[in-house]
């Protein structure tokens, strides 16, 4: 019967997690790239610049003009008067800019300029967004293999405390090991829920940055059973030097693109400015039909039209032209200083993750180490105790301290690969 119930107990769990769906860094990241809305905002932003460049493209097209009037008109000449009478007026109307001096090629240029720094804004927040998944990514796993560190220490806790009975039962012991023992246990108990507390909150800000709740919550982070032996040997290594990376970086870093682009739009604008000192020459025409009674047919053109070379020019504005100029010369420098200080943040970016990559796998072999020797040290305090060599308080000690090489061994070890996606997000990869 026992049999039964350990079958069925296995089906159910069997199926709870077959309702589970299991997500992996690249699926997260898919799913971000998908739902995020700050992703959505900035394509937004580049598809309305698009826009604004098509608008600016118009004005190299002809303009056409219609209009369509009818209603009574009177009129009193000299010697004659004519009462109310029923006209229908139609007007066709067309226009071509032939030349301003560069103004609409720089309304163009700058336009076109504009939407590539948007475009290269909004690749840039898609890297960011990379970044920021893979780095709660890693904090919930590195969460997780702490939670299985706790666990560890409950058990040696529980273990502790069944021996410490032993003793007080067999008079080697007093009360007070006991006692000792529970609090630690129950230390230990606050530890882990804190630490799940943690996790899901830590769940909850890897669905903000997702800007999405998949399946509906039922899902799963894939994770490997991490195993606290060798982990230095086993992390993956930037064989690139520093050099490189920077280069690498000023060409793919989109932040740098996009100030490059605002730029060359900031030219565009002092030529546009400069475009007011000269005139505009355009080419306009226009044709119209008139119906009206019999009464006013003798004076009144049944159709009429024009064309004409249009010149317009501005002679003398109050400075303006000037200070536009000047304005434009103005957002010039400020735009290429803009790009000077984006690229020493990025040299500063690369140099700083290069540093953190190599100190973060320093520190895991370090902490590595660190957990061997307390480990050691651990497993003397245990015979020296039971030996009555030493107190708890000394085996208490010796008991945390290897608790505690083996989550700063976990921290270590998962800072690195946060410290790895920070270097590709550094320089653009």
């Amino acid at each position: 019967m026992k049999i039964k119930y350990v079958f069925i107990g296995l089906f159910l769990i069997s199926s709870l997690e077959a309702k589970q769906h299991i997500l992996k860094i690249d699926d997260i990241v898919e799913i971000a790239l998908k739902h995020s809305p700050d992703i959505d905002s900035s394509s937004l932003d580049f598809k309305g610049a698009q826009q604004r460049t098509k608008a600016a493209k118009s004005f190299y097209l002809p303009r056409l003009d219609a209009s369509v009037s009818g209603g009574k008109q009177w009129s009193k000449l000299k010697h004659a008067s004519y009462g109310n009478t029923n006209v229908l007026t139609g007007k066709l109307g067309a226009s071509q800019l032939l030349y301003d001096f560069g103004r609409t090629a720089g309304k163009v240029t700058g336009s076109t300029q504009e939407a590539l720094a948007l475009k290269a804004q909004m690749q840039q927040v898609i890297s960011d967004k990379i970044f920021l998944v893979k780095q709660v990514y890693y904090d919930i796993l590195k969460t997780k293999s702490i939670m299985d560190v706790q666990y560890k220490n409950i058990k040696l806790q529980k273990q502790q405390l069944h021996r410490a009975q032993k003793y007080l039962e067999s008079g080697i012991k007093t009360i007070i090991d006991v006692s000792d023992a529970q609090i630690q246990l129950e230390k230990a108990h606050l530890d882990l829920k804190n630490t799940q507390y943690q996790l899901e909150l830590q769940r909850a800000k890897l669905e903000e940055t997702m800007g999405y709740v998949p399946y509906k919550g039922k899902y799963i982070l894939y994770s490997k059973k991490l195993t606290l032996h060798h982990l230095s040997k086993k992390l993956p290594w930037v064989k690139t030097p520093l050099k490189r990376l920077e280069a690498f970086a000023y060409t793919h870093r989109y932040a740098l693109q996009s100030s490059k682009h605002i730029v060359k739009s900031a030219q565009s604008n002092v030529k546009v400015s400069k475009g007011d000192y000269y005139p505009s020459i355009s080419l306009n025409g226009d044709f119209g039909v008139q119906h009206v009674d019999s009464d006013l047919v003798a004076i009144t053109p049944e159709q009429q039209g024009q064309i004409a070379v249009n010149v317009s020019w501005n002679l003398f504005s109050g400075h303006q032209t000037d200070a536009s100029v000047q304005e434009a010369k103005i957002g010039v420098l400020k735009a290429a200083s803009q790009v000077q200080s984006v690229k020493l943040a990025i040299k500063n970016q690369v140099l700083e993750s290069h540093i953190s990559v190599r100190r973060s796998k320093n520190n895991v072999k370090l902490y590595e180490s660190i957990s061997i020797v307390s480990l050691k040290k651990f497993e003397q305090a245990q015979k020296r105790y039971e030996n009555e060599l030493s107190d708890y308080v000394e085996l208490q000690d010796a008991q945390q301290g290897y608790i505690q090489s083996l989550s700063d061994l976990v921290n270590a070890y998962y800072d690195y690969f946060i410290a790895m996606a920070q270097l590709d997000h550094a320089v653009g990869r």
